[in-house]
């Protein structure tokens, strides 16, 4: 066996011993570092609103994740846990030396009912087909895909409205692409497919003169027309 030979074994044992001296050093620093009663989480402090996720929610998705200690505990999984709930928007996670755990949980604000779901201003779509009670939400129907479309033309229609004193509560954008919007004292709008805007705008105008004083007689108003309107007492 030449010199050079066994001076090339002789490195590469000495590397590999190297080598694997770091990785069990590696190994039982993580081991250290992982063991719960040496560094464990003591207080976790939760900032939330509970308006719609409770606490005990809260609690249960914790204790999947508590047993870990202060280095070893995963944030990126307990950030995907807690945002799986279903009213949750934003997650915010710090670790505070030495065994604190803050918690930042922002809930989703709803604008509308889209469907049988609500619906965030941009257009997300969560708590489907369950019961949507909050009467102060507008409630906005159509085809699948076109929630952020009929938002837009609501909030259009809504600021419209309300320079002349109205309230919308409804609009519909029907499979032929039809829009019917239905304001809040009842009275029910058939504006058609196009001129959206300037039919309503047709219809405030004509409303203090000839509808304000009998709005709860009315029951719908047809502006599909160039220059009129089709009007649909209630019958008594």
């Amino acid at each position: 066996m030449s010199t050079d030979t066994g001076q090339l074994r002789y490195t590469s044992l000495l590397t590999f011993l190297i080598v694997c001296a770091l990785l069990l050093t590696a190994r039982l620093g993580y081991l250290f570092l992982a063991d719960a009663s040496r560094f464990p989480i003591n207080t976790v402090k939760i900032a939330a609103n509970y308006q719609h996720i409770t606490r005990k929610q809260l609690e249960q998705v914790l204790a999947n994740h508590l047993n870990a200690s202060f280095f070893s505990l995963s944030v990126h999984r307990l950030h995907n846990d807690l945002l799986s709930l279903e009213w949750t928007d934003r997650v915010y996670i710090e670790r505070i030396w030495p065994d604190t755990l803050k918690i930042t949980l922002k809930e989703k604000s709803p604008v509308a009912v889209w469907n049988d779901a609500l619906m965030t201003a941009d257009g997300e779509l969560f708590n489907a087909g369950k019961e949507q009670t909050d009467s102060t939400l507008p409630r906005l129907s159509g085809p699948d895909q076109q929630q952020t479309d009929v938002l837009q033309i609501y909030r259009k229609l809504s600021k419209l409205l309300s320079m002349y004193g109205l309230h919308a509560a409804s609009l519909q954008l029907r499979d032929n692409h039809a829009w019917e919007l239905s304001l809040t004292n009842g009275i029910q709008l058939r504006l058609g497919k196009r001129d959206l805007e300037k039919r309503l705008q047709r219809f405030c105008r004509a409303y203090p003169v000839v509808f304000a004083d009998k709005p709860e007689q009315l029951s719908s108003v047809d502006l599909r027309y160039a220059r009129g309107m089709a009007v649909l007492w209630k019958t008594k």
